[in-house]
């Protein structure tokens, strides 16, 4: 039955919903107080195109079945570089390319960690097993039942791993090498788990970045919302870009309206809100939860060079890298020496930055806006460890040489994109349903209240905010 569709946040989880919605007949207005494609957006800012947001791209036909479900070909809206190596890893002063592909990947591993070749070699083949049940398990649909839990497919999803141990557990009784366990370690904090977390699933994202590869959309990032909003305009899709909600009226159950700051009112039969769903209870008059899940500590820079010793994607690991998490995920606090991923996209795409320039993207995993913490009052300090973790590695970037530099810590999150908190993953992992799954993208109380984005199921992250988008259009 034909609805009428109101979508808050034209972030790519909105967009997608939007997408699919149409595709399934509705009439569907997209409201967006700022920039199409959230906080995957594109910033331009001193002669640099900045992505501010999600880099690492992997997973990329589900971004290209949008296009064929809508009977289109996803080469005219969107094109992929495959990169190759996938990162480089800079380790007590070494710098390892990880290479595209399994067969490469392990012939790597047998010369710089061969008491680790073979079990690295089983861990793939259990991956390799368990990696097409995801598409007919937390790829297909939310699991927001408990009998749901029964699933076969997902029973057999969970066989392969000892479910009684944390991911540390797995990994350290998998590898005696320093460098896999550093390199393994930060996988469960994509998804807002730290590696105390039962989370075997989070070795899943490594294999799908060697399975499938790690790309680059030309243009950049924010090509992949840019494209989507493309195609989501010519299905008939209405997006109101300047346009701030903030909050709902409802009545008998149910969303009536999106209230605008303008005081207007927006009337719809079903309603998706790509706002994060656990500050939006604040919206529904509901107590928020006690603590959030993890961020992120992010240094944008135009430097007025390059580097060769630089990939597109850098991984920087201290010697103290085994403290850091434990202050990152123990302590709740910005290490004293993080691991740092850098993107360096002009190694790449020479249009983001001035000739003769490089467009660095530093990103460290931190804890979000806690009690305890004075972002403002932490944030020089925290640039400063990150740039030391640089030099200590032989990336010296002198502040002479910086023309551009911004930065985004978790109030800016929690202030300009409504996170809460400003977490990228919701509540606490203790808040999780049924104690392993994102939030459900339903509201309890509102049955025409639907959410996407990354605090929901399927989780965090530019596929899965997809795969979000289309959960809600098929609960709608």
């Amino acid at each position: 039955m034909k609805k009428s569709v109101v979508i808050v946040g034209a972030g790519l989880g909105g967009l997608s919903a939007a997408i699919h919605c149409r595709l399934n007949g509705h009439d569907v207005v997209l409201l967006e107080q700022g920039r199409v494609g959230g906080k995957a957006g594109r910033i331009a800012e001193g002669g640099y195109t900045l992505d501010p947001g999600p880099s690492i791209i992997i997973l990329t036909e589900i971004y290209k079945k949008v296009f064929r479900d809508a009977g289109r070909n996803p080469d005219d809206y969107l094109q992929f570089e495959r990169l190759n190596p996938i990162t480089r890893v800079m380790f007590r002063g070494e710098s390892i390319d990880i290479p595209d592909g399994y067969e490469a990947a392990q012939r790597l591993i047998d010369q710089v960690a061969p008491e680790d070749s073979k079990e690295f070699a089983i861990m793939w083949a259990k991956l390799s097993k368990i990696a097409p049940l995801v598409e007919k398990t937390v790829f297909a649909h939310p699991y927001d039942k408990p009998w749901q839990l029964a699933d076969p497919s997902l029973i057999k999803f969970a066989l392969p791993f000892d479910v009684r141990k944390t991911y540390k557990e797995l990994v350290d009784g998998m590898f005696k090498s320093s460098l896999l366990r550093a390199f393994f370690y930060g996988f469960p904090s994509y998804g807002g788990q730290s590696y105390r977390s039962k989370a075997p699933g989070a070795l899943l994202i490594p294999y799908f970045m060697l399975q499938d590869g790690v790309w680059y959309p030309k243009g950049g990032v924010a090509a992949i919302p840019e494209a989507f909003a493309r195609l989501a305009t010519e299905l008939g899709v209405e997006i109101r870009t300047g346009t701030q909600v903030v909050g709902f009226e409802s009545a008998d159950g149910r969303v009536r309206s999106a209230v605008l700051a303008s005081g207007e009112k927006v009337s719809g039969e079903a309603f998706v809100c790509n706002r994060d769903r656990v500050q939006t209870q604040t919206w529904l008059g509901r107590t928020l939860p006690s603590k959030p899940s993890y961020s992120y500590f992010t240094v944008h820079m135009g430097v007025r060079r390059e580097f060769p010793e630089l990939k597109h994607h850098t991984l920087f690991v201290p010697d103290e890298f085994e403290s850091g998490f434990e202050q990152l995920y123990e302590e709740r606090v910005f290490p004293s020496s993080p691991i740092v991923y850098l993107n360096n996209s002009s190694d790449t795409d020479s249009a983001v930055a001035p000739p003769g320039c490089s467009n660095l993207f530093a990103v460290v995993t931190s804890p979000a806006n806690e009690d305890h913490l004075d972002w403002p009052a932490l944030t020089d300090s925290c640039v400063q460890r990150t740039l030391q973790v640089m030099s200590k590695a032989g990336v010296s970037i002198e502040p002479s040489e910086i023309e551009m530099q911004r930065v985004q810590t978790p109030v800016y999150f929690e202030q300009e994109h409504g996170n809460f908190r400003g977490s990228l993953y919701g509540a606490d992992e203790k808040h999780r349903l049924f104690g392993m799954f994102p939030w459900s993208n339903r509201d309890p109380e509102f049955r025409n209240l639907l959410y996407v984005g990354g605090s929901v199921q399927p989780g965090a992250g530019l596929p899965m905010v997809t795969l979000s988008g289309k959960f809600a259009a098929q609960m709608v």
